[in-house]
């Protein structure tokens, strides 16, 4: 019986692991902030965090060492040329959709629990701010909303004003809690590593034929 609690234990701690949730925590209000938390753990991403300066130990003086003799270079590899064009083509299709199902799947798993972005939007008069405006709009407006509608969420909110003062600077404010767990990354790695390993195998055959 102990090896089936040493089963059930393993299964257990595996479990826990791959249930942490992660989230990503961004801001932008005059400078940009990103702090990453996995479980009970938090990093921040950015600003970086200012290391503690050591003193240094003075080093003895070393001898002047001889430079070690250069290398033979090897000819510039023509892989591309074995390709051929037909294989190029193959291959930049492959990746492209390696990578799409990567992000569709990454992005299905993401839940936004929290999206607010607010511009105020200014010009050099009003003319130029009614216009500066209305190229704002059409371009925020449908991203937002394109990147909103492929992942699950919580709350969102996209606001974004005109200032008609003469002279007025455009100000941007955003905040986002991106939220996923350790299971949805482990299935995707699972999920398209394979696929992206079997390229890499056979581009390696193609470049050593």
């Amino acid at each position: 019986m102990l090896w089936l609690y040493i089963l059930l234990g393993i299964v257990l701690f595996f479990a826990i692991i791959l249930a942490i949730p992660i989230k990503v925590c961004v801001q932008y209000k005059k400078q940009f902030f990103c702090r990453l938390r996995i479980g009970f753990v938090k990093i921040i991403l950015y600003p970086p965090v200012p290391k503690k300066k050591k003193h240094k130990k003075k080093k003895k003086t070393e001898q002047p060492q001889k430079p070690a003799p250069k290398k033979e270079e090897k000819p510039n590899d023509n892989f591309l040329k074995e390709l051929g064009l037909s294989g190029i083509v193959n291959l930049f299709t492959r990746i492209t959709e390696l990578a799409a199902g990567v992000l569709k799947d990454f992005f299905a798993h993401i839940i936004i629990k929290s999206f607010a972005l607010s511009i105020k939007v200014g010009g050099k008069d009003a003319a130029d701010t009614a216009i500066n405006y209305g190229k704002v709009c059409s371009v925020v407006y449908p991203l937002t909303s394109a990147v909103i509608s492929s992942m699950k969420y919580t709350h969102y909110g996209v606001d974004i004003l005109p200032d008609f003062t003469e002279g007025a600077e455009t100000k941007i404010e955003f905040f986002a809690i991106f939220k996923t767990r350790i299971a949805h990354l482990v299935k995707i790695v699972l999920k398209h590593g394979f696929k992206a390993l079997k390229m890499l195998m056979e581009l390696k055959n193609i470049k050593d034929n």
